[in-house]
């Protein structure tokens, strides 16, 4: 008899094999009416609201004439994540999904499906016995609490980010991204789950290890010197390898990176 959980008795083995709906790959944004006087370029918030707005007020920002763009991670580690959510959505902000975006994604795809019915008790022994469907399921931190908290609005909102955004004209050789880019792929033909964590290339390919191969950023450098800039290009085919800039964040250990080809904003 297989052993069940919660209210309509979860079979164990259902909770274990569910899988959350895979991330939008791509998305290439336009701008909606006029081209902004400025974009805005912002690293990981990590529900750093207080921080945003202080930023924002710096700034001086004007959302009709200013285009704000978040490398991913808007949740967890900080204080408010739920308030970042929703004042990214309130200034219309571009973004990509990071790591810590999609943990919490997962987590309440899996509350609203297998997990609904299960209590915070049983959630805890199926962590503890390792019958939960991902590793990073913790019950009680950020992201399972976060992933509670979020307004249906709210996570459909983060589920629609892409891994990739690349920038409309005259930007089109930029490309947002969360963690980094394998080099010997074109864009249509990264892994989104790579993307969001990728920080080295490593004898297997992608990594979120610095201690493995080398450094994303430089092996791209390395595979643009032989590409011809495509800027003015109304329509490029994702399909094939572009010349691209990239701006990235993930990568705090690094600190602040700043190099012709790529921009680690973490």
């Amino acid at each position: 008899q297989p052993k069940a959980y919660g209210r309509l008795k979860v079979r164990a083995a259902d909770v274990k094999s569910f899988r959350a709906g895979p991330p939008t790959l791509l998305e290439k944004k336009e701008f909606s009416a006029k081209e902004p006087k400025r974009l805005i370029f912002i690293g990981d918030i990590h529900g750093s609201l207080k921080e945003l707005n202080l930023l924002l007020c710096k700034l001086k920002f004007k959302r009709d004439e200013d285009q704000v763009v978040l490398v991913g991670d808007l949740v967890a580690k900080g204080p408010e994540s739920v308030g970042v959510v929703r004042r990214a959505r309130q200034i219309n902000a571009w973004c990509v999904r990071g790591n810590h975006d999609d943990r919490v994604i997962r987590w309440r795809e899996f509350l609203d499906g297998p997990g609904a019915t299960l209590s915070e008790s049983e959630l805890k022994s199926l962590e503890k016995s390792g019958g939960l469907p991902y590793d990073d399921f913790k019950v009680g931190k950020d992201h399972y609490q976060i992933a509670r908290d979020l307004s249906p609005d709210d996570i459909t909102w983060l589920k629609s980010l892409p891994t990739i955004l690349p920038l409309p004209l005259p930007y089109s050789e930029w490309v947002v991204v969360h963690g980094g880019l394998d080099p010997s792929k074109p864009l249509l033909k990264q892994s989104a789950e790579d993307v969001m964590v990728t920080r080295n290339i490593g004898s297997s390919g992608p990594t979120s290890s610095r201690d493995e191969g080398k450094a994303w950023f430089e092996l791209w450098a390395d595979k643009m010197k032989g590409l011809s800039p495509s800027s003015g290009a109304k329509d490029l085919n994702f399909d094939e390898m572009h010349y691209n800039k990239i701006i990235y964040g993930h990568d705090a250990g690094r600190n602040l990176q700043l190099h012709p080809l790529t921009k680690g904003l973490d």
